[in-house]
């Protein structure tokens, strides 16, 4: 009687061979086996690892003042991006399936100043200097990560459902929307601007900064109003692009071990340092146009660097 092998159960036991025998490769014949090795799996990867939501996420806001969020339903990918693929750091780390088991929602949108202002009309977060920014849909920035965690347990007391940040895994699953790829859109440059408020010709002719920028036109100098640019499958819009955004995540050496395939915040290691994903309106190389980890003093401002929130779904919060 034949034993049939599932495309998956196959697809994770030529990983765990290759990365294996990869110990014992003359290091001359790894440096060009593996990255080829991990092209191939990545071209399988692509089809078939990124199992996303089967239903059209359902949008749902808990109150007039708070973020509106979208439904992700649960899946699975491999976290951080293949070799040769573009915009991956050398030494970046092996990848990692994780699995999301359950539902959550996340911020459709980055956090805005007028959602801040509320919290702050509230007494339950302080008031921010955002350099003059009258524009109040665009994202709120120059915040500590401490400042973005006190947003969230106001949120979370005021509709007695748990908000918190998301895990770097929740980010990067909800950022690649099933594509099975570093970015949810091609890779053309051209095409950036479509999906991105990143440092391109706009910025650059008002500016003027020495580094390079990109070569297309998102017609905004600084930060954007949220939902300017096209949103990516799960209708979530500035995943890429825009402002920063904090995670939950702490730094850790050994968080891949802590975290196993859980798709839930490594809170273990060095707490002082907390994750920051995706780009912004100063993001420049391809390199940094990528959701892939990045971190930061809690106490760290800037004027790039804003958040989004999750909501856990399914659970009511005690705190008061």
């Amino acid at each position: 009687m034949k034993t049939r092998i599932s495309w998956e159960t196959l697809k994770d036991n030529l990983i765990r061979f290759f990365l294996k025998r990869s110990n014992y490769i003359n290091q001359e014949v790894r440096n060009y086996q593996i990255p080829f090795i991990f092209f191939i799996l990545s071209i399988v990867s692509t089809g078939t690892s990124s199992q996303g939501p089967s239903e059209i996420p359902r949008v749902f806001q808990d109150c007039t003042e708070c973020p509106r969020m979208v439904t992700i339903e649960p899946g699975e990918f491999y976290l951080t991006s293949p070799p040769l693929w573009q915009g991956r750091p050398f030494g970046l780390g092996p990848m990692r399936k994780v699995i999301v088991e359950h539902a959550f929602a996340i911020g459709q949108y980055e956090i805005t100043v007028q959602e801040w202002d509320a919290c702050v009309i509230a007494k339950a977060c302080e008031e921010i200097d955002n350099n003059g920014t009258p524009e109040k849909k665009t994202p709120i920035h120059n915040i500590t990560w401490h400042q973005a965690s006190a947003y969230t347990k106001w949120l979370t007391l005021k509709t007695k459902h748990k908000y918190r940040l998301p895990s770097e895994a929740e980010w990067e699953y909800a950022a690649r929307a099933g594509s099975g790829r570093s970015r949810f859109f091609d890779l053309k440059e051209s095409e950036v601007c479509d999906f991105a408020n990143v440092y391109d010709l706009t910025a650059h002719r008002a500016l003027g900064y020495e580094w390079p920028h990109i070569s297309c036109e998102d017609k905004f100098v600084r930060e954007s109003p949220v939902g300017s640019f096209k949103a990516n499958k799960f209708k979530l819009y500035d995943m890429l692009g825009n402002v920063w955004e904090w995670t939950e995540d702490c730094k850790s050496a050994i968080g891949t071990r802590h975290m196993r395939n859980s798709s839930g915040p490594v809170l273990k290691g060095d707490c002082s340092l907390r994750a920051f994903r995706g780009s912004s309106w100063l993001s420049h190389p391809p390199k940094y146009i990528r959701p892939p980890d990045r971190y930061k003093y809690t106490g760290a401002k800037d004027i790039d660097l804003g958040f989004r929130v999750v909501r856990e779904l399914g659970k009511v919060s005690n705190e008061k």
